[in-house]
């Protein structure tokens, strides 16, 4: 007995094999293809997406900076063609900024200072004095020395500090300055009233005991002289006085007005640091008073011992009423 082999089982088994590899291969290739095209898809169809309200700072590799075009302005040029035109090249619009503004600004008042500094009718020629009388002008101007100096140079409270200490004379000061070049010192010079004649110099007193020089030799001296043998006291008790001005007491300067008075005319007033105020009279004797206390009292007192001398027909060396209660007189020096 002849046994035949199927061949359908292994046909069917070679089918199978061949069915389940192409079932088990396919659907993996077929998945990788349509999910790589679904990728390419996606980043291909992807929207833009806009954000509104969010500071786009907080993102700056998604800011481009875009540059500022200026606009150009086009000139046309028509020609005397029919429909013949020439276009010219565009020019840009300048954009003036505030820094150019305030550059020109800066540029235009430095120019400004410099000319106000450097032009010759803003330069002084010579001061205007107002209110000399034993003085020139010509000796206010040698001081203050302004001429050619710029007018906004010039310091008045410098000006007026310097005549202050030139002139000792000058009771006020006043140093004003106007455009283009102007300048005007206007000044009150001290009136003397005495004349104080010490170590062969004489130096003019006023009313407030100052004193200051004889500037102009052919001048008129006042009529009350003194004639010194020492400095007196600058300092009156309980006044401060200034050093660099006060010579004379006031009260001596009222004193020596008083004897001036009394005293022989034509007789200059004698002063002694120890002895004070008196004068050398004509008849040859000398009299002293002392410090200025009691004036009007010393002069009574001196005039009753004259009298008395008088009656006894006694020539004095000297008279001393310098004490004013106890006086006396000398026959001899």
């Amino acid at each position: 007995m002849v046994r035949t082999r199927r061949s359908s089982g292994s046909d069917n088994g070679g089918v199978g094999v061949k069915t389940r590899r192409r079932r088990s291969g396919t659907p993996r290739k077929a998945a990788r293809s349509v999910k790589s095209r679904e990728s390419r898809y996606e980043e291909r169809s992807t929207p833009p997406v806009l954000i509104r309200g969010l500071d786009m700072t907080t993102f700056p590799w998604q800011v481009k900076p875009r540059g500022k075009v200026k606009p150009r302005r086009r000139y046309d040029v028509a020609l005397n063609m029919p429909g013949v035109e020439m276009r010219l090249p565009s020019l840009p619009q300048v954009a003036v900024g505030w820094r150019l503004v305030s550059f020109l600004l800066v540029a235009a008042l430095g120019a400004l200072l410099y000319h106000l500094w450097s032009a010759p009718e803003y330069h002084v020629e010579a001061a205007q004095v107002v209110g000399v009388q034993r003085l020139r002008s010509q000796d206010v101007n040698a001081v203050i020395d302004v001429q050619g100096e710029s007018i906004f140079a010039v310091d008045t409270a410098a000006l007026e500090k310097e005549l202050h200490q030139a002139f000792p004379e000058f009771s006020s000061v006043d140093v004003k300055v106007s455009l283009p070049g102007d300048v005007v010192v206007t000044v009150d010079e001290r009136q003397p009233i005495l004349a104080w004649r010490q170590d062969g110099r004489t130096t003019l007193v006023d009313a407030n005991g100052v004193s200051f020089p004889i500037r102009d030799q052919n001048a008129p001296i006042p009529a009350v002289m003194v004639d010194a043998h020492g400095s007196p006291s600058v300092q009156p008790v309980g006044v401060e006085a200034d050093p660099l001005e006060q010579f004379l007491p006031v009260e001596m300067v009222s004193a020596i007005l008083s004897m001036s008075a009394q005293a022989p005319a034509s007789i200059p007033l004698t002063y002694d640091p120890v002895r004070g105020l008196g004068w050398q009279d004509a008849q040859g004797w000398e009299v002293y008073f002392g410090d200025t206390r009691f004036m009007d009292m010393k002069l009574r007192v001196y005039r009753a011992i004259l009298e008395k001398l008088d009656d006894e027909d006694t020539m004095p060396a000297l008279i001393s009423v310098e004490h004013v209660h106890l006086p006396y007189y000398r026959l001899e020096r």
